[in-house]
């Protein structure tokens, strides 16, 4: 894809997961930049969905479904379908990211309660439908692993909690030289990051070797916890939506 603007060519460095790149941030025509993916982690499925399924199974049990990222809606709606599984009507939906929220509303077509200003797990354990949760079956949906912040909230409301783990996500590594060499000819390089584990991977690569060219180039992330980790850079934007949409009006100023 080629940028219209034959004085200036830019270039968006993607390190969001292949398959959910592809998904969230939508079409790569008609935009103004060329996007690069160099993803830091990989989501892939799980080997064995026996423990997840049964959840599922059991989902008249819960009062409330909360969706930690759009990968996690993904696998719960290819779970479903395969076991034939309805959602209950009374089942209360609830997500971090408006990205998420946005593809819950357009797939299941159902009401998402989610952060208003701030994406994170503290700002929806704020949620006024979590005011009153004492003895409610809450169901966090997820990959392996994570952190227990939700949970905990939750159980310190005295609410019944479980994970259903449903994909899995492996962190890759970086060859920072030659993703410098690839975008040497472009006038405006910018980096995409939305997640403080993917920053965390990130500033584990070779940083000071690489320290000059990447203070030139410009960073994109959805949260200031994640702007927080990338300490030793300056430019750094921060955005609620990572829809190309959104981004291509960062990238314009």
């Amino acid at each position: 894809m080629s940028y219209d603007n034959p004085e200036k060519s830019i270039a968006l460095i993607s390190t969001r997961p292949l398959k959910k790149d592809h998904e969230t941030i939508g079409p790569k025509d008609n935009y103004k930049f060329t996007i690069i993916d160099q993803p830091l982690s990989k989501i892939t499925p799980l080997k064995d969905y026996s423990t997840f399924d049964s959840i599922l199974e059991d989902i008249n049990q819960f009062h409330h479904i909360v969706f930690i990222s759009t990968n996690a809606v993904y696998f719960f709606i290819d779970r479903l379908n395969k076991n034939k599984i309805s959602i209950p009507n009374n089942l209360r939906f609830s997500c971090i990211g408006a990205t998420t929220r946005e593809f819950i509303e357009n797939s299941l077509k159902k009401d998402v309660f989610c952060p208003s200003d701030i994406y994170d797990s503290e700002h929806l354990l704020k949620h006024a439908i979590f005011n009153n949760i004492k003895n409610k079956n809450i169901l966090i949906i997820r990959g392996k692993g994570g952190r227990e912040t939700l949970k905990k909230g939750f159980e310190s409301r005295e609410a019944n909690v479980i994970y259903g783990e449903c994909y899995n996500r492996e962190y890759l590594s970086l060859n920072l030289t030659k993703i410098k060499e690839s975008v040497q000819n472009f006038d405006q390089v910018y980096l995409l990051i939305t997640s403080l584990e993917s920053a965390r991977k990130f500033m584990s690569h070779n940083i000071n070797q690489n320290l000059d060219w990447l203070n030139s180039i410009n960073f994109i992330v959805n949260h200031q916890v994640i702007k927080n980790e990338l300490q030793p850079f300056s430019k750094v934007s921060i955005t609620d939506n990572i829809s190309l949409i959104s981004l291509q009006k960062i990238i314009e100023g």
